[in-house]
Formats: structure tokens, sequence, C-alpha cells
């Protein structure tokens, strides 16, 4: 997706979201019962006045681009036994778009202070009777930390501020009156189903962590820009509906880790109550629960512990460095006794790291046997007495249809009989002896036709006659004739 098909697809939804949200809550959520929502020329204008001041001026092209819708959202509620209706709230939204970014097919960053005052600027020069009393501008890259600071700081005419986030989300920044107030819920945009869906979206990035030593909580609210209620609120429930999802307090902070085998059933049981409350021996899913605990907390220390040999072997290198570039012996004898505390200290971290790692190793172990156990348990496979059975039986199965197969083939009836078979094939001979006559006949004819050209090649490729020749030959014909005939004459006495 191309970056003007981005910002588009960024208006549509923010502009469909803010529509849908002003119906559907002033059916009581809202201090309002009706709402007029009409189109409004701010977007094209501004986008107008982008195009201008880059010298560009096809009118046309302000339509296409991003930034050229705008909603104007008025709010009223009946008053006086529905004989009158009072203004509550007049709204103004559309998006923040970068033209010249667009124009020159390069990436937008986030808008800044100046495109905002800019866009706000419209609407504080408009008369007291049409000036709205809240702006809600969006922006598909997000707004930096000046323009969001505008929020507290503008009076007068109200600053809502969302951006887009780039797992999906909207980042809302309200002013402190309007976060106290029930005009919150109207900039709402993302429901809790999709807060779920980006939550398990960002687990299972981190699903490394999340099978190892947790992920933190502050990380996760940082990761979906909610405050952390929030979003310990969506991990508890993510874990009601993921029962290999749990939570562990690992000093004093909140990590979500998850099980490798997960509960028979997703929800616990009346029995699973009572068996807990009686201290009787848990089942194997909670055992792993419990032992997978053991494990986020020991990888959480050895983290700390990896940290602090770093942080050793740091100073290590810069004491040897140190040591190294220094010019006198009392400096020299000096860094030596740090550095050799440094190396007790090193050793003595590196061994907890290793005592960290063997106990990690014994859990991990214990962990896996018990889930391949329990997941064998589980599924109920055929046993080799019910295997062999049912090998024989296929077997018989198989036997007794090749046997069929061979009678029906030796038995099989056919409609020919013995007369007409015989005709069939005197007719088949026929045949044959009708294409060797057809054969020799045209072997006879070519020869015949080879012959004749033979005997007329001489004539034609011969030399041409010499005039006289042919009186000369047929007189020597005729005196060779002559003495043919008086030598077979008899002799007369």
């Amino acid at each position: 997706m191309d970056e003007r098909s981005r910002h588009r697809d960024f208006e549509s939804r923010f502009l469909q979201q803010l529509r849908t949200r002003a119906q559907l809550l002033t059916r009581g959520v809202l201090p309002a019962d009706r709402v007029e929502i009409e189109g409004s020329p701010d977007g094209v204008e501004a986008v107008r006045a982008s195009l201008r001041r880059l010298d560009v001026l096809d009118r046309n092209l302000a339509d296409d681009l991003p930034g050229a819708l705008a909603l104007q959202l008025r709010f009223s509620r009946r008053v006086l036994g529905g004989l009158m209706r009072f203004s509550v709230s007049r709204l103004r939204g559309r998006i923040i778009a970068p033209v010249d970014a667009m124009l020159n097919g390069k990436g937008a960053g986030p808008v800044g202070r100046e495109e905002v005052l800019d866009a706000l600027a419209r609407y504080e020069l408009l008369p007291s009777h049409v000036r709205p009393s809240a702006v809600v501008f969006g922006s598909a890259t997000g707004f930096n930390a000046a323009a969001k600071a505008l929020v507290s700081s503008t009076t007068g005419i109200k600053l809502i501020l969302i951006g887009g986030r780039d797992d999906g989300g909207w980042e809302v920044t309200l002013p402190e009156s309007v976060e106290k107030s029930p005009w919150k819920t109207l900039f709402e945009f993302e429901t809790q189903d999709e807060r779920l869906r980006r939550l398990n979206k960002h687990l299972d990035e981190r699903g490394d962590l999340l099978d190892s030593r947790g992920v933190p909580l502050a990380e996760l609210s940082e990761k979906l820009g909610l405050p952390e209620p929030i979003t310990e609120a969506l991990v508890r429930k993510a874990c009601r509906a993921d029962s290999r999802l749990m939570t562990i307090n690992v000093g004093g902070s909140l990590h979500v880790c998850r099980s490798p085998l997960e509960d028979e059933v997703s929800t616990m049981s009346l029995w699973s109550r009572i068996r807990r409350l009686l201290r009787l021996k848990p089942s194997v899913a909670e055992r792993v629960r419990t032992l997978t605990e053991q494990r986020v907390k020991l990888e959480s220390g050895r983290s700390s512990v990896d940290r602090k040999v770093d942080a050793l072997e740091g100073e290590e290198r810069a004491a040897l460095e140190q040591g190294a570039a220094a010019g006198s012996d009392a400096v020299k004898k000096q860094i030596a006794g740090k550095l050799v505390r440094v190396r007790r200290e090193l050793k003595r971290a590196r061994t907890q790291a290793q005592m960290y790692s063997q106990q990690i190793d014994v859990i991990g172990t214990h962990i896996h046997h018990l889930t391949l156990k329990e997941q064998g348990r589980r599924m109920e496979l055929p046993k080799a007495e019910d295997l062999t059975r049912e090998a024989a039986e296929a077997e018989r199965v198989i036997s007794e249809l090749s046997v069929n197969a061979d009678l029906a083939r030796s038995i099989e009836v056919s409609a020919e009989t013995p007369m007409m078979a015989d005709e069939e094939a005197a007719i088949m001979a026929e045949f044959e002896q009708a294409a060797t006559k057809k054969a020799e006949s045209a072997s006879g004819a070519g020869s015949a036709v080879s012959g004749s050209k033979a005997g007329a090649g001489p004539e034609r490729g011969g030399a041409p006659p010499v005039p006289g020749a042919a009186r000369r030959e047929d007189g020597a014909r005729a005196s060779g004739n002559a003495t043919r005939g008086e030598a077979a004459r008899p002799e007369l006495s």
C-alpha cells in the first residue's frame, strides 16, 4: 500500500468511526439526544491551500488527495418537555494529510505543531454562531510531542488529536476537561475486542519471553499505548480466554507468562475450587503452572544476575585499561586492589548465574516430562490388541475382494457368438487380401513408369544428331544385310 492509499484508508476509517459513535452514543451516553451530521468544506479548502503553496494549479487534484473530506456534527437535546431544542456542542473533524510528501512520493513523519496550529486557525476566525466548540484532527502517522502539548495549552476551542498506530490501534490525546466528561467515550474508536486482538498480537511477537521469564506488564502497556490499569484488565481477560496464559508477581511487578500445558477445561470447575480449598493433591496442569511460575521467577533472577555480570565485566576491562595507562606504582596498586574486588564479585555472580541455570534446567526437564505424560494420557490411542485385530480384519477383507475380482474376470459373459466370430475373421481376411492387391498394383505401376523413363532417357539426354549421319547408317545397314544374304545363299555347281 502506497502513502496516498494508506492516508486515504485512515481517513475513511476515522470519519466512519466518528460518525458511527456519534449516532450510537446519543441514545443515552452523551448529554445530547440528537446529532446532525453533514459534510464540511474544511478539508478540501485546506488541501487546495497546500496545493497553491506548492504551486500546483490542478484543481481536480484536491478532490483525489486524502484530507479533502471533513465532517460537521451538531449535538442538541430537548428542553421544556420537547418544546425546544438546545444546542449542546458543535464538533468539526478531519485529518491532516501531508500533501507535499504525497506529491513528492516521500514517506511522511508525524504531524508537527505548526501544521496543527495552521489547521486550528481556520476555525478561530469563524463567527461565534458557527464556530465549533471542539475540533478533532486525525493523522495516519500520528502527532509529535510538540503537537500533543497543544491539547492542554490551547484555550477556546477544545483540541483533540487522534493518531494511527503501527499495530492498527488509535492513539488519542484529550484535554483534561474532555477526559473527565462523558464526551470521552465519543473518541474511543477501539473496542475491547480490538484491543484484545492487539494484545494477543504483541504476546505472539514476544513468544520467546512469554515462555521463559515472562513479559512485564509495563512493557505491554507501552507497546499498546494504553494505561496500565486498562492493560491489566485486558491481560486478565486474555488469561480467562487462554488457560495457558498466567500472571505472576515478580519483585512487585506483574509479568505475563505462558504454561506449556493447558487445562482440560477452560474455566475452573467447582471440584477444582473445592480441591484447592481442601489443599488436596493438585492436578497435573496445576502442578505445571506452579512449576512454570517458579521457572519464570528463576529466569527473572538469572536475567538480573546476567546484567550484573555484564556490568562487572565492563568494570574489569576498564580497570585493566586504567592499570595499563597508569604512570605510577601507587596508582597501579590502587587499581590492582579494585580489580581484585571486582574479580571476586564477578566470580560470585557467575556462580550464582550457573546455579540459576541448573535450577531452570531441572524445572524445565520436569515440566517437559509432566507435559508429555499428560498429553499422552489425554489423547486416547488404540491399544496393541485393537490394532492387531483391525489389521487382520482389513487383510481378510482385502483378500476376499481380490478373490472375488479374479472370479468376476474369469466368468465374465460376452454377447458374441461363434458364428459372429467366424464372420468377423473372414471379413478381416478379405481386408488383408484387398490391401495386398492394392499394394501389388501400386508397385507394378511404379515399375512401368520407371522403365519408360529409362528408355527415353538417352534420346533426350544424348548429343544432337549430325546431318547425313542417318543416311550413312541406313546404307551401312543395307550393305550389311546384303553381305549376310550372300553368305547364306547355297553354292551353285
